[in-house]
């Protein structure tokens, strides 16, 4: 029993022993695991950015490290994570813009890669602390709305800080969300199209027109010879008198085709009548 009750006490104190081993282990992990992941603090000089004249924001923040880093400039990589969305839209029923936020879930994290400078330009000398400032812009896809910010040291991809949410305060695009009103003429409806007759009405009505034809035919040529015995039987009466357009009927001298004879029979008098004149005056 003594033998057994020694042995129990063994075994206790060796489990015992593992615990405490196991603790510590565990301890040291959880520690080495926070100092991997951040490193040093940041001190964000506001978490409420306003947009500028130039379509930008302006960020200033404070950097601890835990120690001063080997270089006077060291690269870091700031992740922003769009978290919100600042929405304004034009609904039915108002007469301006309206705003709300909008979650965003699944968006790729806008990159910023810069370099930190921690040398005091007082004292040349490299110190584990600064103060840094840098503006994005619209271009580069920032919008107004909240962003989930991630610092990291890209030497060793350690996290400096914590994860924190800032805010980019602006006016983003009006999007417009009323229904849509369309006014215009009614189409007119198509025309149905003609039902073909059969073919024995269309006969009977060809029949029927070229009938009637022959019937206007005769008829006209009826018409033509009563007017023309009406001509025939008023042949004791003179024709009409055909008036010429224009004019009184008047010809003048010198017009038409006897102009050249009447010209030569002036001249054949003249010439009597001068040569009858010298004859007397030679008798004389």
């Amino acid at each position: 029993m003594g033998a057994r009750f020694g042995g129990l006490a063994l075994s206790n104190s060796v489990i015992s022993r593992r615990f405490f081993a196991a603790v510590l282990s565990l301890l040291a992990v959880v520690l080495f695991a926070g100092s991997a992941l951040a490193a040093g603090r940041v001190e964000w000089k506001s978490k409420n950015f306003k947009e500028r004249s130039d379509k930008a924001w302006m960020l200033e923040l404070k950097i601890f490290l835990p120690r001063a880093p080997d270089v006077a400039y060291v690269p870091m990589k700031f992740e922003f994570e769009p978290y919100t969305y600042f929405e304004r839209s034009l609904v039915d029923g108002t007469e301006g813009p309206v705003d709300r936020k909008v979650p965003l879930t699944g968006k790729q994290p806008l990159i910023e890669s810069v370099d930190v400078g921690f040398m005091d330009s007082g004292t040349s000398k490299i110190e584990s602390r600064t103060r840094f400032s840098f503006k994005v812009k619209r271009d580069l896809g920032y919008e107004a709305g909240e962003y989930k910010v991630t610092i990291r040291d890209t030497r060793n991809g350690q996290i400096v800080g914590q994860v924190t949410t800032i805010t980019f305060d602006g006016e983003n695009e009006v999007i417009d969300r009323r229904a849509m009103v369309f006014s215009g003429e009614k189409k007119k409806k198509k025309e149905e199209p003609k039902k073909e007759e059969p073919a024995e009405k269309k006969s009977d009505e060809s029949a029927a027109e070229s009938s009637e034809g022959s019937e206007k035919a005769a008829s006209s040529e009826g018409e033509g010879d009563s007017e023309e015995s009406g001509d025939n039987s008023g042949g004791d009466e003179p024709p009409p008198v055909e008036g010429k357009p224009g004019g009184c009927g008047c010809r003048v001298a010198g017009e038409g085709s006897n102009a050249p004879l009447a010209s030569g029979s002036m001249m054949l008098a003249l010439g009597l009548a001068f040569g009858l004149g010298l004859r007397r005056s030679r008798r004389g």
